[in-house]
C-alpha cells in the first residue's frame, strides 16, 4: 500500500481564484438563507404591506388586511433620524488644523465637497440606507469611485476677438458615490461582526449588462463574451413580481482576503510581502467569468464598504431594526382586525 501524501498547505489544488471567491460566497449565502432570509423577507413585506399565505396566524383567516402601525413606526423613526442628519443644513463640517489663522481653505474645501455631495445625490443614499437599516436591522452602503465628464457652458474668441464660439467645455474627473446595498445582495463571512474584522465581504446583484460591457470598453474590466443571467429571485429587490430575465449580469464584487498564489497567477506577478493571504478586489461575472483582480487598491487598504446596525445586537454583524422591534405587536395587531 502506498503511503498517503501530506500536503502541509490546505489550500485548494489546482482551483481558480474565481472559483476559490465563489466557493465562499456560496458558503456565506447558505448561511445568510438558513438563518436570515425568511425573516427578512416578511419584515419588507410588512413594511410595504404586501400580503403572503405565510403571514397568517389562523386558517380561517378570510381578509388580507394588513395594518399600517409597523409602517408608521419604521418611516417616523427614519424620518428623525434624516432631520438629525440633515436638519442642520449641512451634515459635515471640515476643521482647519493648521495655526495658520487662515480658515479659507477649510471652507472652500467644505463648499466643495456639499457640492459633490449634491450632483452624487449622496443624501439620497444615506436615506436610502437609514430605511434599510429601519426594515432589516442593519444598513450597508458600497463606496463607488466613478469617472465622469463635468460639462459647462463657455465662450471663445474668434475671429481676432471680432467673433464668440459658444460651446461646452467638458472636464473628466473622478467622483465618489454611495450606493445603497440591500441584505439580500451582502455577504459577509458569518463569525465577523464588521467590515473590517471580516474575512471577506461580496456584494453579489444584478446589473445591467451595459455597464459592464462599457467598463470592458474602457479597461476596467477584462474583456470576454458576457451572456445574460439566469434569473434568481433571491437577488430581486421584489418576490413578487415578474422577472426581466433580459441584458443583465450577474456581478459578485468581493472585497477581502484570498490566498497569494492564487492572485499572482491571475496578475502574472509577484506580489510584495511574505504573507500568506492578500487584501484584494476581485470582481466575477454570472458565477464564473474573471472580470478584474488586483490587490487592494485604496491607500489606507481600507475596504469600499460601510455598514451599521440600528441596534445593535452582542457578537452579531446584523442589528435589530424597527421591525424587528415591533413584529410580535404588528403581528397580533393583524390577527385581530382580521
Amino acid at each position: 500500500m502506498a503511503d498517503e501524501i501530506y500536503s502541509p498547505d490546505p489550500i485548494q489544488v489546482e482551483e481558480s481564484l474565481a472559483g476559490w471567491v465563489i466557493n465562499k460566497c456560496d458558503d456565506w449565502r447558505d448561511y445568510y438563507e438558513s438563518n436570515y432570509e425568511d425573516r427578512f423577507e416578511e419584515y419588507y413585506r410588512l413594511w410595504r404591506g404586501q400580503w403572503d399565505p405565510s403571514d397568517s396566524q389562523r386558517a380561517s383567516e378570510r381578509s388580507r388586511i394588513i395594518s399600517p402601525a409597523l409602517q408608521q413606526a419604521v418611516e417616523s423613526n427614519v424620518a428623525e433620524l434624516e432631520e438629525a442628519t440633515f436638519g442642520r443644513g449641512r451634515f459635515f463640517d471640515i476643521a482647519d488644523d493648521f495655526v495658520d489663522g487662515d480658515k479659507s481653505e477649510a471652507l472652500f474645501l467644505r463648499k466643495k465637497l456639499t457640492e459633490d455631495f449634491e450632483s452624487c445625490k449622496v443624501r439620497k443614499a444615506v436615506a436610502e440606507c437609514l430605511i434599510n437599516s429601519a426594515v432589516f436591522g442593519t444598513g450597508i452602503g458600497e463606496i463607488v469611485l466613478e469617472e465622469i465628464n463635468e460639462m459647462a457652458p463657455a465662450t471663445q474668441p474668434m475671429m481676432g476677438g471680432d467673433l464668440q464660439a459658444v460651446g461646452v467645455n467638458i472636464t473628466e474627473r473622478m467622483v465618489v458615490k454611495l450606493k445603497p446595498v440591500l441584505p439580500q445582495n451582502f455577504l459577509i463571512d458569518p463569525v465577523a461582526t464588521s467590515v473590517e474584522d471580516a474575512y471577506g465581504v461580496a456584494i453579489d446583484e444584478f446589473v445591467s449588462k451595459h455597464t459592464v460591457e462599457l467598463l470592458q470598453e474602457s479597461g476596467a474590466y477584462r474583456e470576454g463574451y458576457i451572456e445574460s443571467a439566469a434569473a434568481d429571485t433571491d437577488l430581486e429587490p421584489d418576490q413578487d413580481l415578474t422577472l426581466y430575465n433580459d441584458d443583465k449580469v450577474r456581478l459578485t464584487k468581493y472585497y477581502g482576503l484570498v490566498p497569494r498564489e492564487l492572485l499572482e497567477e491571475e496578475v502574472d506577478s509577484d506580489i510584495d510581502g511574505d504573507s500568506k493571504y492578500i487584501e484584494a478586489v476581485v470582481v466575477i461575472a454570472n458565477g464564473g467569468m474573471l472580470l478584474k483582480a488586483t490587490g487592494n487598491p485604496y491607500m489606507m487598504r481600507d475596504r469600499p464598504v460601510v455598514a451599521f446596525p440600528w441596534d445593535v445586537v452582542p457578537g452579531r454583524f446584523w442589528g435589530r431594526g424597527v421591525c424587528e422591534k415591533g413584529y410580535d405587536s404588528q403581528k397580533a395587531l393583524d390577527t385581530e382586525l382580521r
